[in-house]
């Protein structure tokens, strides 16, 4: 019997991944739409099923797509700048819910690395201060994002080692590595806010080779950025292809204006 309905759900996977394998995200409607013979409660049964098995992953509120857990993490601990591996050790000696965000995570989506860059680091709020002692013991320069009058000083900017932010969406991460959507997320973050070493051209290229690899969900980004507090921000990022353009004309006359 067992065997039976594992054949019924792996044949019904393979249809999934007929419809889902070029990362496109499907909404639960799209998805009933795919198999209109089957009961929707049965899909929705299966659906739950592949999301706990690691074959699929919620996006957003009843979107799935294909899980990328895997693929779509960093290129993982060994292609990570040496100071982010140090970083990484020192974390992993903790308690805490960690994981290390940014460029680190973006790897294979970037032309030009820069040698040398600030680690962000993202950590529970609970741990943020004694982690950040912990590190300093190491002989890291460490700040927290809410020290930006510090990080954004020239005389200091270049000279930092790590950039903690407060996490809450640990399901951001895999491995104690952001997934591309959050690595992203944050370095704009970070880029915008706190004046980090990636010119806003090389960002743009960077998410624009996201979006041409389909390297990233946008329901996801939707949740990273809601973590991250930017919410509205990311959501008119990646709506504005949507935008008409006299719209586009009335916002560029806004922003003129300021």
């Amino acid at each position: 019997m067992d065997r039976k309905y594992s054949t019924v759900d792996e044949t019904f996977f393979k249809e999934l991944v007929k419809h889902m394998e070029n990362g496109e995200e499907s909404s639960i409607k799209q998805i009933y739409s795919f198999s209109p013979e089957k009961n929707p409660k049965t899909v929705s049964w299966r659906i739950h099923k592949f999301v706990q098995q690691g074959k699929l992953q919620k996006t957003g509120q009843g979107f799935y797509a294909l899980s990328r857990r895997a693929d779509n993490n960093a290129a993982g601990y060994d292609y990570m700048q040496k100071k982010s591996q140090v970083v990484f050790d020192i974390m992993s000696d903790y308690g805490y819910n960690f994981y290390i965000s940014g460029l680190d995570s973006l790897i294979g989506e970037i032309l030009h690395i820069p040698e040398n860059y600030s680690v962000l680091l993202v950590v529970d709020g609970i741990g943020i201060k004694e982690v950040e002692e912990a590190l300093s013991e190491k002989d890291l320069i460490v700040f927290t994002e809410k020290e930006r009058g510090f990080i954004t000083k020239t005389t200091i900017k270049n000279k930092i080692d790590v950039i903690i932010f407060k996490g809450k969406d640990f399901t951001l991460s895999a491995g104690n590595i952001a997934l591309k959507e959050k690595g992203f997320v944050d370095l704009y973050y970070a880029v915008t806010r706190l004046e980090y070493g990636v010119s806003i051209p090389e960002l743009s290229r960077i998410y624009q080779s996201l979006l041409r690899n389909r390297a990233v969900a946008v329901q996801m980004l939707k949740n990273a950025a809601r973590d991250r507090g930017i919410k509205t921000e990311l959501n008119w990022l990646v709506e504005l292809n949507r935008i008409p353009d006299k719209a586009l004309e009335f916002i560029d006359a806004q922003i003129k204006e300021r």
